[in-house]
């Protein structure tokens, strides 16, 4: 498979899996002590930014490791009742993980027509 395409494959799986847990922290917004959770690609895009700078052949092998990401509770200050979801917050950032999916949808569908087109030039 192209490894763009695995990388755009692996990019909608994680989207869709930070989109459940920040759903799980609107569910949760009234549940005392409670905290928010998220997922953190800009971290794991930060770590494939840095293999692709070494200056060796190695460094082009960036695109074979998989995207991995972890759940961790955000560190803000709690509410009363020891809950710190801020409900603008997760709707911003489930907004922002909307957009980040849709564009990765447009490329994935950029990709399949241009090899359509290349197959129906032969």
């Amino acid at each position: 498979m192209d490894s763009t395409l695995k990388r755009l494959e692996e990019i909608v799986q994680f989207t869709m899996q930070r989109h459940k847990v920040l759903l799980g922290n609107l569910a949760n917004s009234d549940t005392p002590n409670y905290k928010a959770k998220d997922i953190s690609f800009e971290s794991v895009l930060d770590e494939e930014r840095l293999r692709l700078k070494k200056t060796s052949p190695v460094h082009l092998r960036a695109m074979e490791a998989r995207l991995e990401a972890s759940v961790r509770e955000e560190e803000s200050s709690s509410w009363l009742d020891g809950n710190n979801v801020e409900e603008d917050v997760e709707m911003a950032k489930i907004t922002e993980n909307a957009i980040l999916y849709q564009a990765t949808l447009r490329l994935l569908n950029d990709r399949f027509k241009m090899y359509k087109t290349l197959l129906l030039r032969r």
